[in-house]
């Protein structure tokens, strides 16, 4: 989900010091990510963290980390094998190079060892691609690539750009697709927050919705039905301060997969979470991106564009 990022070169290594670190709750990590309470600047809130019955262990909370720093948060689906959001702190496009995929060595956050075992490489690739997709599995593709939810152009450092390019950062997307998303919801999104957020910073959630469609994939040439999920729906989200007003400014766009292309609708926060709880089959309560904050917007520019979006799809 990243598109308009120039760089010089990729970087030529990926370094065993990138990993996922898995929490118990974001509630307790990870807090430069999340919007704070304006009464309490020590409380934090989350999107929500799905969650599957009959599976404890496949939604997976992880701080993302490269040379010991948190750089971003990842709510990770490992039936799907794509990450549900990533959360960051917008600071602003930067002109960073390119770097090389990664995962996360024998599943680090699933299978709890130490630092020292989750770095050795002896690990069967089956065994390693049981909750991520492998390198393999893109590779083999012609029609689909990996997207980036925390585009690598929106980090403030080329360190934090390396730490994007982990498989549980990244889901399949077509280029025309990533392209379509790239201009009529990033591109969109980076225009009101550098125009209107005080000193040109937000927190924005990115999320994905599994899909009916799944790219074929083999683990030791044996094949799996069910590999990498091609998600059906891409969404985003961003919570600032009004630079003139102070007050709490937001947005966000949610697109849809269909046979014509790539759909995106501007939506405000609150109509987004409605969206969001139905398409993830919430039945308890609704889904969250800031906590019940930064919900919508009484800017009368945002409502005519909402209803220039619906005239647009129209036509």
């Amino acid at each position: 989900l990243v598109t308009g990022c120039k760089s010089t070169h990729p970087h030529p290594h990926s370094l065993p010091t990138t990993f996922g670190k898995v929490v118990q709750s974001f509630k307790n990590s990870c807090p430069t990510f999340f919007v704070a309470d304006p009464s309490d600047q020590n409380i934090h809130y989350p999107p929500t963290v799905l969650n599957d019955t009959d599976n404890p262990q496949r939604y997976q909370q992880i701080c993302q980390h490269f040379k010991d720093k948190e750089r971003y948060a990842t709510l990770y689906d490992t039936k799907s094998r794509i990450p549900v959001y990533s959360a960051y702190y917008y600071v602003g496009y930067h002109k960073v190079d390119k770097a090389e995929w990664k995962i996360e060595p024998q599943d680090c956050y699933i299978i709890k060892k130490s630092i020292s075992e989750r770095l050795k490489s002896t690990v069967k690739e089956s065994v390693r691609g049981k909750n991520q997709a492998l390198f393999a599995d893109y590779a083999s593709q012609t029609q689909y690539t990996r997207g980036h939810l925390y585009p690598r152009c929106y980090s403030e450092s080329q360190d934090c750009a390396i730490a994007t390019y982990t498989h549980t950062n990244a889901v399949p997307q077509t280029k025309n697709d990533n392209n379509v998303w790239g201009k009529k919801a990033e591109t969109k999104m980076k225009k009101n927050i550098d125009d209107n957020c005080d000193n040109g910073i937000a927190h924005v959630v990115t999320g994905a919705v599994p899909g009916n469609f799944w790219l074929e994939i083999k683990r030791d040439n044996v094949h799996v039905e069910k590999g990498v999920n091609i998600p059906n729906n891409f969404w985003t989200a961003y919570c600032c301060l009004d630079k003139t007003t102070q007050s709490p400014l937001s947005g966000a766009w949610l697109a849809t997969r269909n046979p014509k292309g790539l759909i995106v609708q501007k939506k405000t926060v609150k109509q987004l979470e409605n969206n969001l709880t139905t398409l993830y089959g919430i039945t308890e309560g609704n889904f969250s991106v800031f906590g019940g904050l930064c919900q919508g917007s009484d800017n009368i520019s945002d409502f005519y564009e909402l209803i220039f979006d619906l005239f647009l799809e129209m036509i």
